[in-house]
Formats: structure tokens, C-alpha cells, sequence
């Protein structure tokens, strides 16, 4: 009886995209950390539905000036995250550095205003059901935002200080994706946030 040998040649040492294991493991990620945004929100229009007042009267409705202004930040900072994306398909060394670097800088400048936007909620975190909940929700985010830059950071020095493989490419789309769940997850939470407590 003679054994079957199977020639492993035709398989890819670094599979690209949706082949790679990592890939799915960002996407599963994802769809965890989807759930955890879904579940602050249910707890959102829960505790409104059981308040009297939703924010109370002497709160008042959060300001929208720099929310709005830091929106317009954020989804600005898409373009250069899908320039990473795309100069990283192409492996193009030279663009995919300055797109990381970009998306650093506007994704660090999205982050300071972040500060503002809790100020906009023109209350403490731990005065009402209502400040707890905004805050928590933007808690959630600012920790999501800061982990998907820290990311960026350390793939930017890796492209910048180290000799490139191939697989530093898929890493920096893989950032890019990640990036996308960032900024694509806080337009529902922005609108819970900031447009939600002006309805009556």
C-alpha cells in the first residue's frame, strides 16, 4: 500500500485578504465589538424610556458645534485610510507611509476634540442616568479610537524603521479595516448621543 502525498507547493507561505486567518480574526473582532456598541444603546433608549425627563430640563440638550466639526474630522479621515488601504494592495511603500501617517493625524486630532464633546454634554458623568449612559457611550469609542491610532502608530514605525515583508502590507490593510469600524460605528452613536436628547 503506498501513502498519498499531497504537494503543498501551490499554497501560499502569506495568503492575502480574506484568506489570511488574521483577516477573519479582525472581522470577528469587529462583530463583537458591533454587539458591545448594540448593547450600550439598547441601555441608552432603555433608561430613556423609564426617565421622566431625557436630559432634565436644567441640563438641556448637548451642544452640537464641535460634535458636528469633529463628525466632518472623522469622516474626513476615511481618505487616507482607504489610501492606505489601496497603496498597501499595490504594496507602494512610499504611499502607504504617508497614508498611515495622515490617518495618524487625523484620527490624533479627531481624539483631542473628543475632549470637547464632553464638555457638549454640559454635564458630569456620574449626574443623572442620562450623563452616565452618554458618557459611557462615548467612553466606549474615545477607547476604540485610541486603540485603532495606537495601531496605526506602531504599523507607521514598522514601515518607517524596519525592512518591509510582504505581510507588513496586509497589516496595514488590516489597519485600514479596523479604522473603518471606527469611524463607521460612531455615526449611529453620534446620533444617539447628540441628536436623540433634542427630541421631545
Amino acid at each position: 500500500m503506498t501513502a498519498r502525498v499531497i504537494d503543498a507547493a501551490a499554497i501560499p507561505d502569506e495568503p492575502e485578504d480574506h484568506h489570511a486567518l488574521v483577516w477573519w480574526g479582525t472581522i470577528g473582532m469587529v462583530v463583537i465589538e458591533s454587539t458591545m456598541f448594540a448593547l450600550a444603546i439598547g441601555t441608552y433608549f432603555y433608561l430613556r424610556m423609564h426617565a421622566s425627563e431625557w436630559p432634565s430640563l436644567r441640563i438641556g440638550p448637548p451642544s452640537l458645534t464641535v460634535p458636528i466639526w469633529n463628525l466632518v474630522i472623522l469622516l474626513a479621515s476615511m481618505a487616507p485610510a482607504i489610501w492606505a488601504d489601496h497603496a498597501a494592495h499595490k504594496q507602494d511603500l512610499r504611499g502607504t507611509r504617508w497614508a498611515l501617517a495622515l490617518t495618524l493625524l487625523m484620527g490624533l486630532i479627531f481624539l483631542a476634540l473628543r475632549v470637547g464633546e464632553f464638555q457638549s454634554l454640559h454635564s458630569r458623568w456620574n449626574s443623572s442616568a442620562y450623563a452616565s449612559v452618554s458618557w459611557t457611550i462615548l467612553g466606549l469609542h474615545t477607547m476604540h479610537v485610541t486603540a485603532s491610532l495606537a495601531e496605526t502608530a506602531v504599523i507607521l514605525a514598522v514601515f518607517l524603521l524596519e525592512p518591509i515583508e510582504r505581510r507588513h502590507y496586509l497589516d496595514a490593510r488590516l489597519d485600514g479595516v479596523y479604522w473603518y469600524f471606527v469611524v463607521g460605528a460612531w455615526i449611529p452613536l453620534f446620533c444617539v448621543v447628540f441628536l436623540v436628547p433634542r427630541l421631545r
